[in-house]
């Protein structure tokens, strides 16, 4: 899970330029809602960068690469917590 938070750091560096203006991926939606049910003190964080109008989508570089550590991070989520539906 901090890997991923600290991806997310990185990633908001990346989207300081950008203005083809992707669309949140459906990996990104699955892992914040697992984050919401297995981790929710850092949902506010990750809605920032990886939300529907998080700085993830500012760019078609920037989507690739939010959505290959959301992928990610839910894989780790999912193994720290397999029992969790919202998860799967």
């Amino acid at each position: 899970m901090f890997k991923s938070m600290i991806l997310a750091v990185a990633v908001l560096g990346l989207t300081a330029c950008g203005s083809d203006d992707s669309e949140q991926s459906a990996e990104c939606k699955k892992y914040l809602a697992c984050i919401k049910a297995t981790t929710p003190e850092f949902q506010a964080t990750a809605e920032v960068t990886y939300g529907a109008d998080g700085s993830c989508w500012n760019s078609d570089e920037t989507a690739r690469v939010c959505t290959a550590a959301c992928t990610d991070g839910l894989t780790q989520l999912r193994g720290h917590h397999p029992d969790e539906s919202a998860c799967k």
